[in-house]
């Protein structure tokens, strides 16, 4: 998961008598939300036409405190994938490498999301590259499911450009840009559930789990909540002192046990890393201690790739359903890996709600983009392989998709793919479920 620094924002000024006289306020909020979409959309194709070029969040010298570079949009983006502003209000440092930024609409609009979800972050380097990094959002939604702000949180990782710039540069004031939110890793709380959660978070895995945790004890006063974290030390455990204060006010519903391979002196939890031996002795302590009904706990598991696969296999070994298992992956673009682009256009036949058009993929472009290019209602969400909204199936051809990401091995062995990290390599065929 990773970030950078926010171009200034585009001013939004004016007398309160000119805004209360906004036809806007009039309509209803979805037709609102309708227009400005298509005024998003009308003004990305003008702006493209005029030789506009509109920056994502934008770097360009280490010592530049407004940070402003024109670039050309990703393909993405020329291909109608049309990120938001939110503007960063707030800072708060969580341990040496982990930040977390409050982020508000800068026109006031409530921003909607469920636990669990994320955003993708755009990221323009100094070169012209964009990166794209997903955030989960660690913040607690508003009963009716939305929030003025929102948090989210970022660890910066070895050789991430994008987190090591967003730990080090950003401030209350900047605006980023975004997509979504995004994502299924989540819960939707039910005040009559009488539900376990078993969570186990591995680092900055901890940050929806963060989200997850709080609906699930505010909303759900018959559930139970323990939470299994694994961190390198005392100080590297992210919302150290929140996970004590939720632990505290609901005693006997929330338990935290943490596995450090760093202790310090006295610690009295388990040591060394969250693997597969660890991860068993843990949910035998808690089996013990409250239980584990088969058939009323859930298990949710976000972190490294060595964590998640250890935690799957002690899950798998104690005889859980798969069903009941719950993961959430991110991986750089640059840890992925790459397949090689094809160098020929080749044609895309998309069957899409009854209807089938063939489209050409141009090199290099994704199934995603070239659906969109020939204005095809495509879902997507993330664009980066991290939350599964464009998945389709490949019934016919090749593609070459990016590895990792969030399918499952089911959903492979049934032949879908992510239509924003995959590309036809030879004439194919995908049917949009």
């Amino acid at each position: 998961m990773e970030l950078d620094k926010a171009p200034p924002h585009e001013s939004t000024s004016g007398s309160d008598a000119r805004k209360s006289l906004d036809p806007a306020a009039l309509l209803p909020t979805t037709v609102v939300v309708r227009l400005e979409a298509l005024v998003r959309d009308v003004r990305t194709v003008l702006n493209d036409l005029a030789g506009v070029r509109p920056p994502p969040f934008s770097v360009r010298k280490p010592l530049a405190r407004h940070l402003l570079a024109v670039t050309v949009p990703s393909p993405a983006a020329r291909a109608g994938i049309t990120p938001r502003k939110l503007r960063v209000t707030h800072v708060t440092r969580e341990t040496r490498d982990a930040v977390s930024l409050t982020l508000a609409d800068p026109d006031g609009r409530r921003i909607s999301f469920v636990p669990g979800q994320f955003f993708t972050v755009l990221v323009t380097l100094e070169s012209g590259e964009v990166l794209r990094r997903a955030y989960s959002i660690s913040s607690l939604p508003d009963e009716d499911g939305a929030a003025a702000e929102v948090t989210i949180t970022i660890k910066r990782m070895p050789g991430g450009r994008a987190s090591s710039l967003l730990n080090e540069r950003v401030a209350a004031g900047d605006v980023l840009e975004v997509l979504g939110p995004s994502g299924s890793f989540t819960v939707t709380p039910d005040p009559a559930a009488k539900r376990h959660l078993v969570l186990l978070a591995g680092g900055s895995g901890i940050t929806p789990l963060a989200s997850i945790t709080k609906v699930t004890l505010a909303r759900e006063p018959e559930s139970r909540v323990s939470l299994i974290y694994g961190s390198r030390g005392q100080d590297d455990i992210i919302f150290r002192e929140a996970l004590v204060s939720l632990a505290e006010a609901h005693a006997g519903r929330f338990t935290v046990r943490h596995v450090l391979s760093d202790p310090p002196a006295g610690f009295t939890g388990r040591t060394g890393m969250l693997d597969r031996d660890n991860v068993t002795r843990e949910l035998d302590a808690i089996a013990a201690s409250v239980g584990m009904d088969a058939n009323a706990t859930d298990y949710y598991v976000c972190g490294p790739e060595p964590m998640m696969a250890a935690a799957r296999e002690a899950l798998v070994a104690r005889g859980v359903d798969p069903g009941r298992i719950h993961e959430e992956r991110f991986s750089s673009p640059a840890r992925r890996g790459a397949p090689s682009l094809p160098t020929l256009s080749a044609p895309v036949e998309i069957r899409l709600r009854g209807a089938t058009k063939t489209v050409v993929s141009e090199p290099g472009q994704t199934l995603l983009e070239a659906g969109l290019a020939a204005s095809l209602p495509m879902p997507f969400s993330c664009t980066m392989g991290g939350c599964g909204a464009c998945k389709v199936k490949l019934l016919s051809g090749d593609v070459a998709s990016e590895e990792p990401n969030c399918l499952q091995e089911e959903e492979r062995s049934r032949g879908f793919v992510l239509a924003c990290v995959s590309r036809a390599t030879a004439p194919c065929t995908v049917e949009v479920p």
